[in-house]
């Protein structure tokens, strides 16, 4: 039995947990002020006779977003999408609106081609093309049974929509506005402290993987929200500036940071399996100085922005980590050779993740930068590059795959209206304005299934609140000051939801068709048959949507397949035969990652060693870099060089032939894997003078080849290509 006085803070627990709805002021506020924007738009389209004042209502809802520059950049998107979608759609119906079949054709045609530049597209630039086709599709099939009222919807749809824009932006800026640059300046030192923390994880062998790999995925997923986040601080002020290379570029560090860090977690992890007796002890030590520093980065709120004094900490720590690396090479000779090199392998790479994170500081100080009285903005001005660049190149597999879903929208769209003719049914229209909006799911996803089913369902719960507040509330209501409390007292949960990042979707969903769906029409003429018809058309066209997605799925497997073939048949070799700097070669792969990066479910086994190897490769072009450098060095040993020269030769031309050797790619890795454990075995059996430099450079060149034999052994799925790509 529950003891007196628990009860309540039982059920009080349970429903938090059940339901993990952010209950802090600035969500508070955010629900309010979003609320508050729809039932001024809602007025604003009555004030103004328009024939569905209820768009601008729901055209708040789903802009509904945390942060000022988000609104504004999604608004500014929202209106271009829709004037262009509005003239796409008007002039299809100019030409067909006595056809039905180019009419529709047509619009098909349109809906393909704004779904392709869609998928061409990134954030709000891939949102407004998907407006222009669905605007378009609204007025084309909407006006054609009425051709002569074509103008009239489109211009009220338009304006219903911009009321909604100017409403909910406005309220975002002028109402505790949230500056997505303070947002970004907070995430990014959130993020430093969590890279921190991660590092001092790595660093402490006794860390369970079962701990490790969770934590490693979560830091990959707020990376990626970083990169969204970064694609709209353009729009708060016109002093925003974005460099864009320069943020890019700290997305690349924070990836190169996580792959050092599970490189060094699974040699520690191993190291301290075989022991290694003087070389353990001089590296305990070592590995705890960093992880001690690393930690106290971590619970340091200030240490992001004192950029000097941290860099200054870990110069200092890098030092400490050369020097016990010298006093390693100094023992060649003396000690077990694959123990030193190992020894030395784990001080190279924990000096590797130190630069990291310095240069995750280095990219901060060069990209942000504040400007003005940020006690009146609270924003950071973003410099602009010193030269231009060109913008990203995107895969021919990327360009090909953004074509495939656009000619799926297109077909899909023709099925659902031949459905709709061949049925004769009355809420056809309906449908199909579902099933293009369920559309938006696939575009740049691989599986947009369980998104979209999240909407579906919580959008017929926003339906089903609307049918009853139609039913049993709108009636018993006077006046336009009654509609609007019992609005925001329904609208205000919703928007709590929309502004938890993990309900976001299911708050959007919600508040946008109970708004849509609630006959908030100029004249209150409430139709059930009418009501019902339409919400199931929209429910069935959103549920045939997800059907047919499932069953014809586009995924970024080409994309995969492609980085996959230039990161090993390409970009490696380069590295091994010194063509290119091996920086530039792993920025070149760390980036086309990061461009992948949101569309990979990480919680799938198969995905996750695809993220790994990847990351994986691009370490071992720093590797293979290093030996090819070493190739210069006047002290290095003949017989080293001739080793490391005939190694890079034939491992590069190994390599070079992964992509097409077809059922013969085992035997490809297996012959690459023989090769880098004999040459490693001919470092370990040369017979150089104790502690000269010779030796030294001998032991380093075995820590290289020590880290590419591990991949064979860590990320072999990798090199077969068996990740899984479904």
């Amino acid at each position: 039995m529950t003891p007196a006085g628990t009860a309540f803070p039982d059920v009080w627990t349970w429903l938090r947990a059940a339901v993990p709805v952010d209950l802090g002021w600035r969500n508070i506020v955010f629900s309010l002020r979003t609320a508050a924007a729809a039932v001024m738009a809602l007025a604003a389209a009555y004030w103004l006779q328009l024939d569905d004042p209820q768009w601008a209502a729901l055209t708040v809802y789903l802009l509904a977003q945390p942060t000022a520059g988000a609104a504004v950049a999604k608004g500014a998107f929202r209106v271009a999408g829709t004037l262009l979608g509005a003239a796409a759609g008007l002039v299809i119906l100019t030409l067909w609106s006595q056809a039905p079949l180019p009419l529709v054709g047509s619009l098909a045609l349109w809906l393909g081609f704004c779904f392709t530049q869609a998928g061409l597209s990134r954030n709000y630039t891939s949102y407004s093309f998907l407006l222009a086709g669905y605007t378009a599709l609204l007025v084309g099939l909407g006006g054609a049974s009425a051709p002569a009222d074509a103008w009239h919807l489109a211009v009220d749809r338009t304006a219903e929509i911009i009321l909604g824009i100017v409403f909910v932006t406005a309220m975002s800026v002028l109402v505790f506005p949230v500056y997505a640059g303070d947002v970004l300046r907070g995430q990014l030192a959130v993020l430093f402290g969590r890279l921190c923390h991660y590092g001092a994880v790595a660093l402490q062998p006794v860390t369970p993987i079962t701990a490790f790999a969770p934590l490693r995925r979560e830091m990959v997923e707020a990376v990626v929200k970083f990169d969204a986040l970064r694609s709209y601080t353009l729009f708060e002020a016109p002093e925003m500036r974005a460099s864009d290379a320069g943020l890019r570029r700290m997305t690349r560090e924070f990836l190169r940071v996580l792959a050092v860090a599970r490189g060094l977690y699974l040699r520690l992890d191993e190291f301290a399996v075989e022991g290694a007796g003087p070389v353990a002890d001089r590296l305990r030590p070592a590995m705890a100085d960093v992880a001690a520093l690393l930690e106290r980065l971590a619970a340091d709120p200030s240490a992001f922005t004192d950029t000097r004094r941290v860099r200054a900490q870990l110069l200092a720590a890098r030092v400490a980590l050369n020097a016990a690396g010298a006093e390693l090479e100094a023992m060649a000779g003396q000690v077990p050779f694959l123990a030193l090199a190992n020894g030395v392998l784990i001080l190279r790479r924990a000096g590797d993740l130190l630069h990291g994170l310095s240069m995750v500081m280095v990219s901060q100080a060069a990209s942000l930068r504040p400007t003005g009285p940020l006690a009146l903005r609270g924003l950071a001005t973003l410099a602009a590059p010193k030269t231009a660049r060109p913008p990203p190149v995107m895969a021919p597999a990327q360009r090909w795959e953004a074509r495939l879903a656009g000619l799926r929208a297109g077909l899909l769209l023709l099925a659902m209206c031949g459905f709709w003719a061949a049925t004769e049914w009355t809420s056809g229209f309906n449908a199909a304005a579902g099933l293009a909006v369920l559309l938006f799911f696939a575009v740049n996803q691989d599986r947009p299934g369980a998104l979209g089913l999240s909407f579906l369902i919580c959008a017929g719960l926003g339906m089903a609140a609307a049918y009853g507040a139609m039913v049993f509330v709108l009636p018993r209501i006077e006046g336009f000051e009654a509609l609007a409390l019992f609005l925001m007292l329904v609208l205000f949960p919703a928007g709590l939801m929309a502004g938890t990042p993990a309900l976001a979707l299911a708050g959007t969903a919600f508040g946008a068709y109970f708004v849509a769906e609630l006959g908030t029409g100029n004249v209150f003429r409430p139709d059930e048959a009418g009501f019902l018809n339409a919400s199931l058309a929209t429910l069935f066209g959103m549920g045939a949507a997800l059907v047919l997605l499932n069953l014809f799925p586009i995924t970024s497997r080409a994309s995969r397949r492609q980085l996959w073939n230039t990161t090993l048949g390409a970009r490696l070799p380069q590295a091994a035969r010194g063509v290119r700097h091996e920086r530039a070669i792993l920025r070149e792969i760390v980036g086309a990652l990061a461009d992948l990066l949101p569309r990979l479910a990480l919680a799938r086994p198969g995905e996750d060693e695809y993220l790994r190897g990847t990351l994986g490769a691009a370490s071992t072009a720093l590797e293979l870099g290093r030996l090819r450098r070493l190739l210069g060095a006047p002290e290095l040993a003949e017989e080293t060089r001739a080793l490391i020269a005939l190694f890079l030769d034939r491992f590069a031309a190994e390599l070079a032939g992964f992509p097409e050797a077809g059922s013969a790619l085992p035997a490809r890795v297996a012959a690459a894997e023989a090769l880098a454990q004999a040459t490693q075995a001919g470092l370990a059996g040369l017979a150089l003078p104790a502690g000269s430099k010779a030796a030294g450079l001998n032991l380093r060149a075995g820590a290289s080849l020590r880290f590419i034999v591990d991949r064979f052994d860590i990320d072999r799925a990798y090199l077969l290509h068996a990740f899984g790509e479904g």
